[in-house]
Parts: C-alpha cells; structure tokens; sequence
C-alpha cells in the first residue's frame, strides 16, 4: 500500500496564515528600522554641517548663509541617498553678536520619510539638535524631540 503524497489544502492555508501573520507584524518594524537608519544618515549630515559652520566662524567671524559653492557658502553638496531636501540657512544671523543659526532640513517629498510625517531635523549654534513637525519655526520648542530620544514621537508622525 501506498502512503500519500503532498499537502492537503488546510495544511497550505495554515501555512499560509503563519506568513501572513509574521508579515503583518515584522512589516511595520521593518519601515520604522529603515526610517530610523535614513534620519541617522540625515543627522550625520547636519552635525557636518555644524562642524564646518563653527570652523567657517573661526575663519570669517560669521556663519556661512549657503549649503553649496559661492559667496558665503560651505562648500558642501547634498550626498548621494539622502532622504531629505537641501537645508535651509535661513536661519542664520551675522547681524546679532555673537552671531547665530539655526538650520533645518526637510525630508524629501516622496520619501519614505515625507510619507511618515517624521518631521524636520534641525540644529543650531548652541547645540540643540532635534526633529520638528512640518512646517516647524526652527526654535527648540516644548514637544519636539530631541536627538537622542529615539522613542520621541512628534505630533502627526506615522
């Protein structure tokens, strides 16, 4: 006598099940482990921006107003895979003494982290570093997260 061959359908279903469940829940720890490794790529970038910023005050006595090349700039470009906008020096103050910036950088439209509403990360001359909610004043304000609070969740992030 011959024994059966193969799966019945239940055992497939069942099978089936189990990896639907697993994917149900890993799928969101694995977004928000993505999301985590793009912001630290971000903050990277923005404490390199303050290290020059504070080397281009010792040079010049004042703080660069441009990202890029030319007149008052760093002289930095936007790396390859980054998942935010060029940053926005607006923020920056020659005027008041000692002289001041705050500078902000906004994820990139269509980025995982845009779809997140993770906010934008900022960092200023005193060395206050955190993440704002869109559209953000640049000013470290009561319910922002700081840096190296990674459970810090601002208000509409997904």
């Amino acid at each position: 006598m011959r024994l059966p061959r193969g799966f019945t359908l239940i055992e497939l279903m069942i099978v089936v099940a189990v990896v639907a469940l697993l994917a149900a829940v890993g799928y969101p720890s694995y977004r928000d482990h993505i999301a985590k490794g793009q912001r630290s790529a971000g903050q990277q970038l923005m404490s390199d921006i303050a290290q020059r910023q504070e080397q281009y005050l010792l040079d010049r006595r004042q703080y660069a107003t441009v990202f890029g090349s030319g007149a008052g700039g760093l002289g930095m470009n936007l790396p390859a895979g980054i998942k935010y906008d060029a940053p926005s020096f607006a923020g920056v103050d020659n005027a008041t003494t000692p002289p001041s910036y705050s500078i902000c950088m906004a994820p990139a439209a269509g980025s995982g982290l845009a779809a997140r509403n993770d906010g934008r990360l900022c960092i200023n001359n005193q060395g206050q570093q955190w993440r704002e909610a869109l559209p953000g004043n640049g000013v470290f304000d009561a319910g922002e997260c700081p840096w190296t609070d990674s459970s810090c969740r601002i208000a509409g992030e997904g």
